[in-house]
């Protein structure tokens, strides 16, 4: 019974660590320090976007993304960050219409850094020409709706730097052309917008000033209780997960080396979303296998089972004052005992040192015979 576990145990880890191996998966962080800078300029990072409101307006659709609730000041005024868009954009008006059966995105940019505007246009063809029939009279049908993006950058100011942000806010409209009846309505504007900021205020936020990620869909026209839905989801710092640890490896204990193999399960708290920073607690069996000559030249296997848990934390680098990647204590207790390897009662500390992915080395102190004796060892572990 006890080789079969064995046997599946090897075999566990094996695949556990070509698992492993293969996994190349990207963080969010890594994700976005990979866009590229076009990517960075039209398009609001997910991962920095808090508040998320939905706004059903007559002419189509506006949707705010925001950090946090103080960065609704730059939209307070809409009709005027509009007018300013339509006035920079009117020199595009003709090249814009030659797409009018087809349907039109448009970014536009500003940033307190510089005076100057960045602008793009994406114009998309109409599946098809469309047309529509009205008793005889045949025009061209537009069908997709237009997308305009009022993008703002901003600065977080922070004690040892500042990190840099952006704000957006979306309009879906049947035409580009139709900010010009939202800025006709600006005094209702002004009122969705007061409505959604103060209904964007969560008895969550706490006093760094951070807030929970909400979502808010507002139907101003709609006098019924499900005018206003909203949505705490949470905030970005995500909980512990549990996950299956298993490697497998080579050990050096009393001038003797002996074939390892562990297994057991990890619970792990990243630091932030999107962090590739965590701590961990692990809980786990690690076998150590001598391999011994019968008198009959057969070999047997002395297998020794400790049970362990280690404390710590991985980091995306090297952390300072300290080699590789992981920081951990442990300790381990001799739980299987088989051969004359270890007496008594024998317990071992140990630490994690992450050479690269997938290969780790594991200094220790063995304390064995009722702790009158103690003597160093090492593992080197590949998952």
């Amino acid at each position: 019974m006890k080789r079969l576990f064995l046997y599946a145990l090897f075999a566990f880890a094996g695949t556990v660590g070509k698992t492993f191996a293969q996994d190349h998966t990207l963080t969010d962080y890594e994700r976005r320090a990979m866009r590229s800078k076009t990517e960075k300029t039209f398009n609001v990072w997910d991962l920095q976007v808090n508040i998320r409101s939905t706004v059903t307006l007559k002419e189509g659709k506006m949707i705010l993304e925001l950090q946090n609730v103080g960065d609704y000041a730059n939209f307070m005024n809409m009709d005027s960050v509009l007018q300013v868009f339509r006035k920079d954009i009117a020199f595009y008006k003709d090249s814009l219409e030659t797409n009018n059966a087809g349907h039109v995105r448009i970014d536009y940019v500003m940033s307190p850094e510089y005076s100057f505007k960045k602008i793009r246009f994406k114009k998309y063809n109409a599946d098809g020409d469309i047309f529509v029939n009205r008793t005889g009279d045949i025009s061209r049908l537009k069908l997709e709706q237009d997308t305009v993006h009022i993008i703002i950058e901003k600065l977080l100011h922070k004690t040892k730097c500042n990190v840099s942000y952006s704000i957006q806010a979306t309009f879906i409209l049947d035409n580009y052309t139709d900010v010009d009846k939202i800025i006709a309505n600006r005094d209702e504007l002004h009122r969705i917008m007061d409505t959604i900021e103060k209904e964007s205020h969560s008895p969550k936020e706490n006093k760094k000033g951070r807030y929970p990620e909400m979502t808010i869909s507002y139907n101003p026209y709609h006098t019924g209780k499900n005018a206003m839905q909203k949505k705490w989801l949470g905030s970005h710092s995500p909980t512990g997960y549990l996950t299956l640890h298993g490697n497998i490896g080579t050990g050096i204990i009393m001038n003797t080396i002996a074939p390892t193999a562990e297994l057991g399960l990890v619970i792990n708290s990243p630091w932030g979303h999107g962090s590739a920073n965590y701590s961990f607690f692990r809980l786990y069996v690690s076998g150590h296998y001598f391999f011994e000559r019968n008198a009959d030249a057969g070999a047997s296997i002395k297998d020794n089972y400790f049970v362990n848990f280690s404390l710590g934390s991985e980091y995306e680098k090297a952390d300072k004052g300290w080699v590789g990647k992981v920081g951990d204590f442990g300790v381990g207790y001799l739980a299987w005992r088989k051969g004359n390897y270890f007496k008594g009662t024998t317990m071992k500390v140990f630490t994690d040192i992450k050479v690269m992915n997938g290969l780790t080395l594991s200094p220790e102190i063995i304390s064995t015979n009722n702790f009158k004796q103690f003597f160093p060892g090492i593992t080197l572990k590949i998952f």
